[in-house]
């Protein structure tokens, strides 16, 4: 009992010492202000008055300006509570988000079906019904919590990202790298089996997807003549290592259908390590919601009706995420030029292109021993570089395939080797695209 009454004490006298300190400190700051000013007045120059008082210029500028304010207790700390405080949100409008926030999540109506019920689709309904003054996303998430309206969604485990450094590419326009992606089997009771071909500009985060009965190269070929003749031909297209997207790998350095087609009118594939689907997270997180709010949302009698109800999917997707870039994107966008295929161009999906003159892309893990796979032939990196990412590109013309590495994104890509890559057949010129119409 006494010692604990001695440590109060002693808490006690140590806190007072503190706050006599404290005190000191700031009567010692507040006489220092006021002499600053006094010498203010006898005329000298703030860089006099800085030297003297060993303070900064900005120091003595600052109190200069706080003394001509007016304020009789100038020489007083401001309060750093917030001088502008956001309009509190009238009852009214909090009820109609409320309201759209409910209306959303129900998904029973046909406006509905396929929406997003975030802040920003609160945000966007608000504007169509014509409020000007809209509140910020944080003052919408603080009302759906505040009225016990958040919906618990199971996280998914995501995978742990390495500390390795990944090279990406950055996109910086429209058309500048599109994601693709198969979601297959899915069956229709009654009709049969159907894939869907789904893609994602990564930079404007646009889809577009129609599904077919058959998972093959003719099916994505396909879909690519429509996709690229309404919304543009990319630059690059980057893929998983699905066997519809490589061809077949019985006869090596051939090339399948796809590759061809993409050689030939000048888009360079990209295929993502193996095992790695993150590395096409816009796509997936695309065909997630694909499966929860439409595949999985109602039954389909055949192909046409699943076809007609992914696109108003899709329109209601695309109309949100243009919202969303309009009002809350930080993106900054230059001049940049999109290609389409021309109106009545047609493509015979027997026509058996040649392989052309373009480059093709890959993205490895260096294994343990040094190697990377290519198209199903090992190449011996170094061991150096196990468990790091390389770019390797295959150049037909030159027939070389080149590996290049990136230490961190800040560095420099170095060409660390270049191999002979001798293709099976003549690598010729590209058919024009005027052949086809």
């Amino acid at each position: 009992m006494f010692h604990e009454i001695v440590h109060r004490l002693y808490i006690s006298i140590r806190e007072d010492i503190q706050w006599i300190k404290k005190s000191k400190t700031v009567n010692e700051e507040i006489n220092l202000r006021e002499l600053c000013i006094k010498l203010y007045n006898e005329g000298k120059k703030p860089t006099e008055i800085s030297r003297s008082l060993r303070r900064t210029r900005n120091w003595v500028y600052k109190w200069i300006k706080r003394y001509k304010s007016g304020d009789p207790k100038w020489y007083l700390d401001e309060s750093k509570e917030p001088k502008k405080k956001p309009t509190k949100v009238d009852q009214e409008l909090e009820n109609n988000i409320v309201d759209i926030r409910k209306k959303l999540v129900k998904r029973d109506t046909p406006e509905t079906r396929y929406a997003f019920h975030g802040a920003v689709a609160i945000h966007q309904e608000l504007d169509k019904s014509g409020y000007k003054d809209k509140p910020n996303l944080s003052t919408i998430n603080r009302i759906i919590k505040r009225n016990g309206l958040i919906v618990k969604e199971q996280r998914k485990t995501g995978n742990k990202e390495s500390k390795v450094y990944y090279p990406g590419i950055c996109t910086r326009y429209p058309g500048h790298v599109y994601q693709l992606d198969l979601v297959t089997p899915r069956y229709i009771t009654g009709y049969g089996r159907i894939v869907s071909v789904n893609r994602i500009d990564v930079y404007s985060a646009k889809a577009n997807l129609n599904q077919y009965q058959s998972k093959g190269a003719d099916s994505i070929i396909s879909f690519a003549i429509e996709d690229w003749s309404e919304h543009g031909i990319p630059h690059y297209l980057q893929l998983d290592n699905e066997a519809a997207f490589r061809g077949s790998l019985y006869h090596p350095r051939t090339f399948g259908k796809l590759t061809r087609f993409c050689l030939n009118f000048g888009v360079e594939l990209i295929f993502i390590p193996f095992k790695e689907p993150w590395r096409n997270g816009y796509i997936e997180s695309f065909n997630s919601r694909f499966n929860e709010n439409l595949w999985l949302f109602q039954k389909f009698t055949d192909l046409e009706h699943l076809r007609n109800e992914a696109k108003l999917f899709k329109d209601k997707y695309n109309n949100f995420q243009t919202y969303k870039k309009k009002h809350f994107s930080k993106q900054y966008l230059f001049g940049y030029t999109t290609r389409y295929f021309p109106k009545g161009f047609k493509f015979d999906l027997s026509t058996e292109l040649p392989i052309t003159n373009g480059k093709i892309h890959f993205i490895r893990l260096v294994n343990e021993k040094g190697y990377i796979n290519v198209f199903n032939e090992n190449f011996y990196i170094n061991k150096d570089f196990s468990f790091e990412y390389v770019w390797a590109t295959i150049f037909t013309k030159e027939q070389l395939l080149r590996f290049y590495y990136q230490a961190t994104k800040d560095s420099k890509e170095e060409l660390i080797k270049t191999v002979a890559y001798k293709l099976r057949e003549t690598v010729k010129n590209r058919m024009p695209v005027k052949k086809f119409c």
